[in-house]
């Protein structure tokens, strides 16, 4: 469309780029002569009188994956140009994307972004030619395809392989799938190891599909550990799969609440903000004002330019879905709810995709966000143990403190907001007084009892925290917390305004929860909890933990499902599932429990090498030699080799004292210090060139770097658990009590299962090619470590010195022609 750059006041703009200035008239540039007064400054990251282009993008496009200047460019297509003339033409793509919203956001975007930006799209508003909304189609019945057994499916010639790319028939998957639906059909439990390559998604995915055809009325809940592979799932595979073998399939994502935006809240904090003129924070609310007007779902995963600010952690507190801020259906804004639409689409479809966190907070809640259903499935379940404690975990802190207070009255006064605010009384009103008091007299008992806490309790983490010198200020904070909920109670009553009444019922059952947690935290754990704290940011947290979820799982999951399927890549040690199945208490899941490991399709012989360097110091030296002995093999093979290198490490410590002793030689990223972690794989990934990456814990698995995106991957030291771990050293305490070895039956089957996914790092696809380093020569000269070497999936081979240990490499990875 032809911009009308005089009405819109843009007949003169002055693009900058570094130090240069280019002048543009009316859309056309000109040449360094021309008179520039009066133009329009314009910048990818404009100041206080030059228009911020990078915002206004981040603000039109908050969905797109990335907000950087060669991404918008290709966004909109504009090639072959000079630098100042692409911004000029992003800065007009972006103009004309902004003249197509309704008048109504383009006022909310002016009252929300900073000035120059807010006065031109104040000046659009006049200019402003809607796109009409494109209505949803009307549904109509699918075409269902024929009825395919699995073996249609799977087999040579069958659908995948006319269907999808690049398919090769793989035995273990086929003999997964078999086993999932055979357990779908006659109930039981099936825990099934699948290694990369197996494709276990598709082996549980087609079964699923094809039980949920055949059983009018079945429901099967999916998994998983992570948001991404939820995702993956949910908008991938399963519409391939669907469309195929059953597109008439109902098939639900949902998420935690705080995932969804609450409109109700959203309102309140914008009128709060605009009210108390927060500018900055205003700004960063700009993209979720623009995503609002096209999300269908409310989760705020889809804003990729909100989640990448800064601020958008603390402002999201203030407009997520929250059950205590929650006021139901006298929310006026109630038929509009993204969390309850998602809900209800969750309660009626046949297969629900969800993270391990929801699956077990349903359980809490009698299934409510769920319904029904017979079967679930578990991907990534070797981590279930884990998300099923978290879930359990009671915690307290200055902050659930505060949280709820400021909720009630924000700490700067009545203009930013908070219950308080919203009462139908005048702020000279003797309740309004009081309550006013009461909330700075709690406000600084909390303070205390926590600044206090961190005075008084050992640095770092801790196992039965001695509370007794805290006792009277926990008491004192949990009276005013029982005064405070009773007069709460009060006001809202007096209000007689039903929106006040609801809010306040949730923030009286808020009080009574941290009351309740107070409560635990001072009373002596049972046998199967403990107590524990941690500093987070220099601030304690007080936790009590269940050891054993099995009495959890068995109560509440195991009898209400007749089907229980578990997958992960890493199950077993060597085969043996027994630490999987006492850690589940898989012997009260429902029906039979069988256990299996299918064959992968790789062959890890002519794929994998997996070296232990015996010459390195023991990796339990105190005195550094360890990290420059590790140092020096790795620049010894950085330069031979050339190739890109994943270290792992079990602390930050040992990474810090290695990345010191890596000279400028050789290019190196680590966790913690050169970003996080998404864009240290994404630049791993993109580096043409040789590069190291450290990387700690969420580096062990999740990650995927296929070909020679990975061709050497380091093990700093077997990762046993920390010993002095709270909640680790109360489990190790317990089994010795029922007469068990902590170090062989916890430490060792779960240092096994960590080792086999960070070993898993390397090879991904049929024709990866690579080498593993296992640097803690522990596996070859202590006895367990034949336990390890059995899990592995090839056998190790010892290397005397640094030079036998290079040319193993080089003889491995660039063999002569």
């Amino acid at each position: 469309m032809g911009l009308p750059w005089e009405g819109i006041g843009l007949a003169k703009v002055l693009v900058v780029v570094g130090k240069r200035e280019t002048l543009f008239l009316q859309g056309q540039a000109e040449d360094s002569s021309a008179n520039t007064e009066g133009a329009v400054r314009v910048a990818y990251r404009g100041g206080e009188e030059t228009i911020d282009v990078s915002l206004l993008a981040r603000t039109l496009l908050p969905t797109l994956p990335g907000h950087g200047l060669a991404g918008l460019l290709s966004h909109y297509g504009i090639t072959k140009k000079t630098k100042p003339e692409a911004l000029f033409s992003l800065f007009s793509c972006l103009v004309e994307g902004y003249l197509k919203l309704p008048p109504d956001l383009l006022t909310l975007l002016s009252e929300l972004l900073p000035s120059p930006s807010n006065d031109l799209v104040r000046r659009l508003t006049r200019f402003s030619i809607p796109q009409e909304e494109v209505q949803e189609a009307a549904d109509v019945p699918p075409i269902e395809p024929g009825k395919y057994s699995l073996s249609d499916v799977l087999a040579p010639n069958g659908v995948l392989e006319r269907d999808l790319a690049g398919f090769e028939v793989r035995p273990g998957q086929n003999e997964m799938a078999h086993r999932v639906l055979d357990t779908l059909e006659h109930g039981g439990t099936a825990t099934v190891e699948a290694g990369p390559g197996t494709g276990k998604t598709f082996a549980y995915l087609i079964p699923a599909l094809i039980h949920l055809r055949d059983h009018k009325g079945a429901r099967i809940v999916l998994s998983t550990r992570t948001k991404q592979l939820q995702e993956q799932v949910f908008y991938k595979d399963i519409p391939f799969l669907a469309s195929r073998l059953l597109p008439s399939v109902h098939v639900a994502l949902l998420k935690g609440r705080s995932n969804y935006i609450c409109l109700r809240r959203w309102q309140m904090a914008l009128g709060e903000l605009v009210e108390s003129l927060q500018q900055d924070l205003l700004s960063s609310l700009a993209p979720v004002a623009r995503w609002l007007f096209s999300t269908q779902t409310g989760d705020i995963e889809e804003n990729n330019a909100f989640l990448t600010d800064r601020k958008a952690k603390v402002l999201w507190r203030r407009i997520c879905d929250d059950p205590h801020r929650c006021i139901g259906q006298s929310c006026p804004l109630y038929d509009d709810c993204f969390s309850i639409a998602a809900r209800r689409r969750a309660r009626g479809a046949d297969l629900v995709v969800v993270n391990h966190s929801l699956l077990l907070a349903d359980q809490l809640s009698a299934q409510g966000f769920l319904g029904e259903y017979q079967s679930v499935i578990a991907d990534e379940a070797h981590a279930l143990e884990d998300a099923a404690r978290h879930a359990f975990t009671i915690s307290i802190s200055v902050h659930r403190v505060d949280s709820l207070l400021r909720a009630i009255e924000h700490p700067l006064g009545r203009r930013t907001g908070g219950w308080l605010a919203r009462l139908p009384f005048v702020r000279t009103d003797e309740r309004i007084k009081n309550l006013h008091d009461l909330l700075g007299i709690l406000r600084g008992s909390n303070t205390r009892l926590f600044s206090d806490m961190s005075h008084g309790l050992p640095a770092g983490r801790g196992r039965s925290p001695d509370l007794a010198a805290f006792e009277d200020q926990m008491a004192k904070v949990m009276r005013e917390l029982g005064t405070l909920t009773r007069s709460i109670e009060t006001l809202s009553h007096e209000a007689e305004t039903p929106e006040i009444e609801y809010e306040a019922d949730g923030l009286i059952l808020e009080g009574v929860e941290i009351i309740a947690a107070f409560q635990k935290l001072l009373s002596p754990p049972d046998e199967n909890s403990v107590h524990w704290y941690e500093f987070i940011n220099e601030e304690p947290y007080l936790h009590l933990s269940p050891l054993s979820v099995v009495p959890f799982l068995k109560e509440s999951l195991y009898p209400r499902i007749e089907s229980l399927i578990l997958t992960s890549a890493t199950l077993s040690q060597g085969g043996d599932f027994t630490y999987i199945e006492e850690s589940l208490g898989l012997s009260s899941a429902p029906g039979e429990s069988e256990s299996t490991v299918v064959s992968s399709p790789f062959s890890y012989e002519d794929a994998m090498k997996i070296l232990v360097p015996e010459f390195l110091p023991p990796v339990t030296a105190n005195d550094g030699s360890y990290a420059t002995a590790l140092a020096a093999c790795v620049k010894r093979i950085a330069a031979a080799v050339g190739c890109k290198i994943l270290i792992l490490f079990t602390s930050y410590g040992l990474l810090h004292a290695l990345r010191d002793r890596l000279d400028e030689s050789i290019d190196v990223i680590a966790q913690g210090v050169d970003g996080p972690r998404s864009k240290l794989i994404e630049r791993f990934k993109q580096s043409k060139g040789p590069l190291v990456l450290l990387g700690t814990d969420s580096f062990w698995e999740g990650v995927d770097l296929p070909g020679d995106a990975l061709e050497i991957l380091i093990i700093t030291r077997l990762p046993f658990p920390v010993p002095t771990d709270p909640v680790f050293s109360a489990l190790a305490d317990r089994m010795l009590r029922d007469g068990k070895d902590p170090f062989s039956d916890l430490s060792i089957p779960r240092a096994i299962l960590k080792l086999r996914q960070g070993v898993g790092r390397l090879i991904r696809t049929t024709t990866d090619h690579g080498v593993v380093l296992i640097a803690d020569n522990r596996i070859i000269r202590r006895g367990y470590g034949r336990r390890f070497i059995a899990s592995l999936p090839v056998p190790v081979q010892r290397c005397a010195s640094v030079e036998g240990l290079v040319s193993e490499i080089e003889t491995w990875l660039r063999p002569a022609a």
